[in-house]
Formats: structure tokens, C-alpha cells, sequence
């Protein structure tokens, strides 16, 4: 069940801002109701009585991170794109979470390395959703002749997921070893889109240094 707390008030929403930049560093376990308090400038005792506690505080973060994702979701589901350009809109509105200070990815690696009691409630629901959603979609392309016939759709979502999801979670990381660019994760979601749409071999044999024998890569 969704946490409903109102953040109108000025030391609730410094609460829940401090708590999302310190879960999002260090996880869970590693802050203390102290050090919320401290960086939020705000007395200790407001942690319960605002939130009930910490753990509460941690399930009101995480169910805030992944409320885009939600929209998302129920967007797409309703429109009447083809299966290959819900996968391509989804692509997107995942990079343009990258310009924002968006939490959800380093929350959600944390808790896949070190689930907490949130993790059942919260994370694997949206997991399960993401994964259903590409899995559809991937299903409908092959039944439509856009992908090929012999996928497996559950792990064809599972590596799109995972492509799209690592450069979000470590895009302050892979921002060293990129080229410098502007609109660096869009350029990102086109590249892995197309590798994931068309794959990165070249043709076997001896054609494949005559341009004119090439294979065509696929009409996506």
C-alpha cells in the first residue's frame, strides 16, 4: 500500500529530500534517524512524527522514485503505438529521467544487492511490471514479423531492461569513459537501441569488406 504524506509542509519535503540523497548513497542500513535529522536540518523527533520511523520514511522514498515509472507505464499501455515504438518511447522517457535528479536506479541496484523489508512491496512489483511490459511488446514484434521468430521474449526483455537500466544507474560513472556530448543519454538510448534492434555483426565471409553485399540491417 502506497504511503500517502503530504509534503506541502516545508520540513517534510527537506525530510524526504535529505533521506533520498543519503538512502541513495548508502543505502538503508547505513543511515541513521541522526544523520536524516541532521541533514535535513530538522529535529529528530520528527522522523516519527511525520513518517513513523525510518523504515517508513525509506518505503515513502522509494514508492515517490518509482511514481514516473508508474506514469510511464500506464501511458504507454494506453496508446495505440506499435509494439516497437512503445519500446522506443519507453527508451526515451528512461533517458530523459538522466537529466533529473532521479534516485530510482541507485535505489533499486541497492536493493537488489541488499533487499530490505521494502524490497517485496515496492521494488519487485515494479521489476515484474518493467519486465512484462517489454516482454509484451517484444512478443507483439514477432507475432508482426518486426523481431525474429525464434527470441525468447522473457529474455530478449530481460537484456533490454538491463541495457536501458545500467546507464541510468551509473551514468555519473560512464560520464568518464564516454566521449563528452550533449544529450549524452539519449545518444546512449538510440545507441543501444539500434544494437539491440539490428546487433553489432558485421556479414561473414568475404563480402563483407564490399559495401555492395552488405546485409541491409533490419526495418525497425
Amino acid at each position: 500500500m502506497r504511503m500517502e504524506v503530504s509534503t506541502d509542509k516545508p520540513k517534510v519535503s527537506k525530510i524526504v529530500e535529505a533521506a533520498t540523497r543519503l538512502f541513495a548513497a548508502k543505502g538503508y542500513s547505513s543511515v541513521s534517524v541522526k544523520e536524516l535529522a541532521d541533514s535535513a536540518g530538522v529535529n529528530i523527533a520528527l522522523i516519527s512524527y511525520y513518517f513513523g520511523g525510518k523504515e517508513n520514511l525509506y518505503k515513502l522514498v522509494l514508492e515517490r522514485q518509482f511514481l514516473p515509472l508508474d506514469r510511464m507505464l500506464d501511458a504507454l499501455e494506453k496508446t495505440e503505438m506499435g509494439p516497437v515504438d512503445k519500446l522506443r518511447e519507453f527508451a526515451q522517457l528512461i533517458a530523459r529521467c538522466c537529466m533529473d535528479e532521479f534516485q530510482g536506479e541507485r535505489l533499486f541496484l541497492i536493493e537488489i544487492i541488499n533487499p530490505t523489508a521494502c524490497f517485496e512491496a515496492v521494488v519487485r512489483t515494479r521489476v515484474s511490471r518493467v519486465h512484462y511490459f517489454l516482454r509484451d511488446c517484444i512478443s507483439q514484434a514477432m507475432a508482426l514479423g518486426r523481431f525474429r521468430s525464434d527470441l525468447d521474449p522473457d529474455y530478449a526483455s530481460q537484456t533490454l531492461g538491463n541495457v536501458l537500466r545500467f546507464h541510468l544507474a551509473a551514468r555519473h560513472f560512464a560520464k568518464d569513459l564516454l566521449p563528452d556530448r550533449e544529450n549524452q543519454a539519449e545518444y546512449y538510448t538510440k545507441q543501444a537501441l539500434d544494437i539491440f534492434f539490428c546487433g553489432v555483426l558485421a556479414p561473414a565471409g568475404p563480402e563483407r569488406n564490399d559495401p555492395s553485399h552488405r546485409a541491409a540491417a533490419p526495418v525497425l
